[in-house]
């Protein structure tokens, strides 16, 4: 399980770093991603959000706090969503950065993804809509 994680790649020219806090909110597993989301990392951050799916949290929370997003991210996120919702696993993002939240809106995945303004406000949502799923799980 990735609690902390830190990734960085190449030297020099093309560095590409990238950062990945997972923190958990009583079964909701927010993960903090910072750094640069591209071709030469995006594997990685693939791999760390599916294995923090294979812990069958409430939910994940991405929060991307990054300084560059490419189209990889764009293709993990939605892979991500996809995978979460087969796995009854709630899936959210937040994106309050312009580095983030405006590729995720030109692709339209802000139609797809649950994408929320803060990290509460994603954590809650996701709990309550587990709630409505499951009535038998405690808030």
């Amino acid at each position: 399980m990735c609690g902390q994680c830190t990734m960085t790649r190449g030297q020099g020219e093309g560095v590409s770093h990238l950062s990945i806090e997972t923190i958990d909110h009583d079964g909701v597993l927010v993960m903090a991603v910072s750094g640069d989301i591209d071709i030469t990392n995006g594997g990685q951050a693939r791999t760390a959000i599916e294995e923090q799916m294979n812990n069958h949290p409430v939910g994940i929370v991405v929060h991307l706090a990054v300084g560059f997003f490419a189209s990889t991210g764009l293709s993990l996120l939605a892979e991500a969503n996809q995978r979460a919702r087969q796995a009854g696993i709630g899936f959210a993002v937040v994106a309050t950065e312009r580095a983030s939240r405006r590729p995720l809106v030109a692709a339209g995945l802000d139609q797809v993804l649950q994408l929320h303004e803060s990290v509460p406000h994603a954590v809650e949502a996701l709990r309550q809509a587990s709630v409505a799923a499951r009535p038998d799980l405690p808030l």
